[in-house]
């Protein structure tokens, strides 16, 4: 297994990873005729996506796929930039759209993170909320960012709480089973229980 490559949220300047979400963003693939494929143990579900978040609310910037069967068809105006057109990891064959720039209409509860502290990577999934020193909770409503809340000291805490008690990370990854699961599992129950 792999830690998986996710969504990215740029926000105020800052690039921020997905960490959980509350619910699905509307964009799909599968949409405009695409069949994403995973052909790399970092990327299973075969595509990811690069987001800005401003004033106009949540715009998909840059979309990165490889397709089932080779099918790369235009996306809101926009030809992929292919093989070695495409800098950003065109050696796990995803093709680039670039500035496609789609507004998501979104509404939910987006938690994002930055500043990686690499003592707690995971390879396996995505990572865990406290693996970043900065942790924030993005609310939408129809596509317009209506609150932002600051869960850092909770990240730190929860550091704080396994360097203290070994037991504690113990039983946060005791079910091995389970942790799979919940290693790829974006949900807010799963990695930021403590929102509701």
């Amino acid at each position: 297994m792999t830690a998986q490559i996710g969504d990215t949220f740029k926000y105020e300047s800052y690039e921020y990873r997905i960490v959980a979400i509350s619910e699905p963003l509307q964009f799909r693939p599968q949409d405009y005729g695409i069949q994403p494929k995973g052909v790399c143990s970092a990327c299973w579900k075969g595509y990811w996506c690069e987001y800005n978040i401003s004033e106009k609310g949540i715009i998909l910037e840059n979309f990165y796929v490889n397709s089932y069967n080779d099918y790369y068809p235009e996306v809101n105006g926009v030809q992929p930039l292919r093989g070695q057109e495409n800098q950003y990891f065109h050696y796990m064959g995803h093709h680039c759209y670039k500035g496609i720039n789609i507004k998501i209409n979104y509404t939910g509860k987006i938690v994002v993170g930055k500043d990686f502290l690499s003592d707690y990577y995971i390879h396996m999934g995505y990572q865990r909320a406290w693996a970043y020193e900065t942790l924030k909770e993005l609310v939408f409503e129809e596509g317009a960012l209506v609150e932002v809340i600051d869960h850092s000291a909770m990240a730190d805490m929860l550091r704080a709480k396994i360097q203290e008690d070994p037991e504690f990370g113990f039983k946060l990854h005791s079910n091995i089973p389970q942790f799979v699961e919940d290693s790829f599992d974006l949900s807010l129950k799963t990695k930021v229980w403590w929102i509701k």
